[in-house]
């Protein structure tokens, strides 16, 4: 306990003060406004079911980024958003250190291995810089967790006392799915799939308590967690299975999309010299050489760095050393690079159409992660070996480690010397992947950091043989020796992964850019457009992550705006999760945005858009491919206008006229031809009668109007009747009823909903509701109530059926 808070509080520091957040990637792209308008939701009495904020209106709980249902997210609401993610990060952290240390020592690791495996678990560049995409670091957070109990279910002698470890891997595995990850779940499923397959009549030594290897009778147990975690999560599964038959993940993404951010083979040789290609975490400064070698130019697990040490007990310990686990942590291994390559590996593609589950998923490199965790544990499993080896008189045990230690000294010092007397080569390679314009200046600063990083690695390597060399020699103690390892790991993973914690003054996060001013009339929508091309904003000197951060408020990317209460329409679709009629309107925007820009202005108006952030080419009435793009050599911040948007109609209005259609594409057609005038004549979806017109000619009155987000409320009087339309993301769970008699609600060409309504005075109540919501939560109920019976130990269950007769 006490090096765990010693090691996270040095990694975490930062973390602890109020005054400061998380600025990694995705946590002002995606993760804080979702956060921020759920705790906006609950603050505010109103149950989280419907965001008015992003999209012109989305679902929440059938989305699993806004993780609804995981327990940590319920805990940190008493907590400014901003400052709760650092919380979490947090306990997450310790949440993992517990994990690695108990994995450890289940698979016989003494408590020095144990820490090895805790520090370099935690500590891995790999870990580090999931805060990057913020869930999966808080989903393998409960890998460790998974695979202990797993293996524990599977090695326990036949009988009942299996079940209650399998159950609680089941428990470990239902928090991955109730944090939204599907990625890590697919890794904690491989993980226990490998370690099933490679103990079938194993020949392992069995771990202290008399556990033997798993017998074939007994690998079905391996099914018993994943079925679990399914009941116990299927409050969140059943309501995102229902949303995602209308996504486009639904069948499958393109190629193109799916294997964006493979991982290139080359970078295998970070393992060993984690800078090789650079410094991700400075990039903004021009240090990081990975032009042409990524996508987008930039990783998307930042670093796959385990330690130098870590690197080198693992290798010898999957080569040669019959460590416990051992052909487990090599299929664990082969599975994460064969799925982390994406398109790189020919048989992957094959695999993601015939896989579902893998064909709805995006940024393969992500599955190095079922790579290096691996590494670490077989690692510490390795130094637990060479520790009983010295402890029986066999020193020569050290020999493989020292030797691959020693491999990686003289390679480091080869490199040196090219970077030091060959600098004609080292400027070719600098020419190919570090970032344009080369010049001359860049040339002698990217000198300076390579030949320091050189140093530095060369010191990492003789420190690691150094210490391997002490373990050929009897007289330090094992304690001395564990003692030095886990020093020389943290003190190496600190030197390369310090930097993967990004922090900003949290005030940062609280202060609308200026650019918000100019949107008026308070209330109005917002709508920005994408420009794929500031993926890849590059920003010189100072503090690197504070001057993207503010770059991207400034463009109010994606939904940042919502930070501020400030509504979008129509934003990217940055999770994929747009339903089919949000999806489509989506695309006849772009497509207006490209040909006739006014026509989009006009769409976007009906969504009660009130400004809009475009490029120049846009938002002066041109197409935004009119004028050919320069070449240049680095993607430059493109020029963007901010543009009031003239035709802005009501999100609440009463529509004259509406005309039903048999199909979208005829109501579409219509509505585009009219120029979305949908104020004067609405255009509706009704496939199941012929087309019709109808007309209101007084207008109704309203007498009294509430939104509650996912509740909308009004009565109202009308001598003719009248046809209500809500300017939000039609979705078949809303529901109408006028003075509590069901009403059919309509999709309209673009994509909000309309309710027909009798002449007379009423009250109509349009609400959301999830549709498999209440079926998913019984079955969650149902399932934790059975767990947590199943799980007691023998005695107290039977005393708590004692008590219940």
């Amino acid at each position: 306990m006490l090096l765990g808070a010693a090691w996270l509080a040095l990694l975490f520091g930062r973390l602890l003060s109020p005054g400061r957040a998380l600025a990694n990637r995705d946590i002002l792209l995606f993760h804080l406004p979702l956060r921020v308008c759920f705790r906006n939701l609950v603050a505010g009495g109103v149950l989280p079911l419907w965001n008015p904020w992003l999209n012109g209106g989305q679902p929440i709980l059938s989305n699993p980024g806004y993780a609804a249902f995981y327990p940590p997210t319920w805990l940190a609401l008493p907590l400014p958003p901003e400052y709760a993610l650092s919380v979490l990060a947090m306990l997450h952290a310790a949440i993992a250190f517990a994990g690695a240390w108990r994995l450890a020592r289940r698979l016989g690791a003494g408590k020095g291995a144990a820490a090895l495996a805790a520090v370099g678990y935690t500590g891995s560049g790999a870990l580090l810089s999931l805060l990057e995409a913020y869930t999966l670091f808080c989903s393998m957070a409960w890998l460790p967790w998974v695979l202990a109990l797993g293996d524990d279910a599977l090695r326990r002698p036949a009988g009942g006392t299996w079940r209650r470890p399998a159950l609680l891997a089941g428990l470990a595995l239902a928090m991955q799915l109730l944090n939204g990850e599907p990625s890590t779940v697919v890794i904690s499923g491989l993980g226990l799939l490998a370690f099933a397959a490679a103990s079938l009549g194993g020949s392992a030594p069995a771990p202290p308590g008399g556990l033997r290897p798993v017998r074939i009778a007994a690998a079905w147990r391996v099914l018993v967690p994943p079925l679990v975690a399914a009941a116990l999560a299927a409050v969140q599964l059943l309501p995102t299975a229902d949303r995602l038959a209308g996504t486009v993940r639904f069948g499958g993404l393109a190629a193109t999309e799916a294997t964006l951010w493979s991982s290139p083979p080359e970078r295998v040789v970070e393992t060993a010299f984690p800078r090789f290609f650079g410094d991700p975490s400075r990039q903004g400064e021009g240090l990081f050489f990975g032009r042409g070698l990524h996508d987008l130019d930039y990783p998307y697990v930042v670093s796959i760095y385990p330690g130098l040490l870590v690197t080198v007990l693992g290798g010898a310990a999957l080569c040669l050393w019959p460590v416990p686990r051992r052909a487990a942590w090599v299929l664990c291994l082969a599975a994460g690079c064969f799925l982390a390559l994406g398109r790189h590996n020919p048989l992957y593609e094959p695999l993601r159409r015939l896989l579902p589950p893998l064909a709805a998923m995006r940024y393969p490199e992500r599955f190095i992660l079922l790579a290096i965790a691996p590494l670490t544990f077989a690692a510490a499993l390795g130094w637990q070996r060479l520790l009983d080896e010295r402890r029986a008189g066999r020193e020569q045990a050290a020999d493989l480690p020292l030797a691959l230690g020693l491999v990686v000294l003289v390679t480091a010092g080869v490199l040196t010397g090219v970077v030091y007397l060959a600098p004609a080569t080292t400027a070719a390679w600098l020419a190919e992947h570090a970032p344009l314009p080369f010049t001359s200046r860049a040339l002698a600063r990217d000198l300076a950091f390579l030949r320091h990083e050189a140093w530095a690695a060369i010191a990492t390597a003789a420190a690691t043989a150094a210490l391997l060399a002490l373990c050929r020699w009897r007289r330090p103690r094992a304690g001395l020796l564990s003692t030095l390892a886990v020093a020389l790991l943290a003190g190496d993973l600190w030197h390369y992964g310090g930097g993967l914690v990004r922090t900003v003054p949290i005030a940062e996060y609280r202060q609308p850019p200026p650019l918000l001013r100019e949107l008026k009339p308070p209330g109005a929508r917002l709508f920005v457009q994408t420009l794929p091309e500031e993926r890849r904003l590059r920003l010189a000197g100072g503090d690197s992550g504070l001057a993207l951060m503010r770059a991207q408020l400034a463009r109010l990317l994606p939904y940042s705006a919502a930070l501020w209460r400030v509504p979008y329409a129509l934003n990217e679709d940055f999770d994929r999760m747009l339903t089919r009629w949000g999806a489509a309107t989506l695309q006849v925007l772009h497509a207006d945005l490209r040909q006739q820009p006014e026509m989009a202005f006009r769409l976007l108006g009906a969504w009660g858009v009130g400004g809009m952030l475009l490029r120049d080419t846009t938002a002066a009435g041109l197409p935004e491919d009119a004028t050919p793009p320069r070449p240049q050599p680095i993607p430059l911040p493109v020029p963007r206008r901010f543009v009031p948007d003239h035709f802005r109609m009501s999100v609440y209005r009463f529509v004259p006229q509406v005309s039903f259609h048999p199909t979208y594409a005829s109501a579409l057609y219509l509505a585009h031809s009219q120029g979305f005038a949908v104020d004067h004549q609405e255009h509706c979806v009704r496939s199941d009668a012929p087309p019709a017109t109808v007309s209101y000619p007084l207008p109704p009155r309203l007498l009294t109007f509430k939104d509650a987000a996912g509740h909308v409320e009004l009565r109202y009087r009308a001598a003719t009747g009248g046809f209500f339309v809500v300017a939000t993301t039609f979705d078949p769970g809303w529901r109408a009823a006028v003075d509590g008699a069901p009403r059919r609600v309509y999709p309209t060409a673009a994509g909000q909903l309309g309710v027909a309504l009798p002449a007379g005075e009423h009250r109509l109540v349009l609400a959301y509701r999830e549709r498999l919501l209440p079926l998913g939560a019984a079955v969650s109920l149902a399932a934790l109530l059975a767990v947590a019976g199943a799980a007691l130990p023998p005695g107290r269950r039977a005393r708590a059926r004692r008590a219940v007769r």
